[in-house]
């Protein structure tokens, strides 16, 4: 869980509001919480909605985050989308909604 809180708090910067050895919360904005729960076989998926996909991976690359897929663009989506890894190497994705 200390990996995690780090990762979320420190890389990301999310605000957190609560934690323990099991459960942990961050505040993401005024309606949006994350929460983690220690659980024996991982399995979940998180994206994030960014304004600019290349400004956030080049965030993240300088923070010594892994990316495993940098702003591939979609067309037919109408996204560009950046799939990157926690520190557990569960894997984060960010969007880019284009028109």
């Amino acid at each position: 869980m200390d990996k995690a809180i780090s990762f979320y708090k420190d890389t990301l910067g999310f605000e957190v509001e609560y934690q323990t050895g099991e459960w942990s919360e961050f505040k993401l904005n005024d309606k949006i919480s994350l929460a983690l729960q220690r659980v024996s076989k991982p399995g979940s998926g998180i994206g994030f909605l960014v304004n600019n996909c290349e400004e956030a991976t080049r965030m993240l690359e300088k923070k010594g985050v892994d990316i495993v897929t940098r702003c591939d663009r979609r067309e037919a989506d109408h996204f560009i989308l950046t799939q990157f890894k926690d520190p557990d190497g569960d894997i984060l994705w960010m969007t880019e909604k284009i028109k």
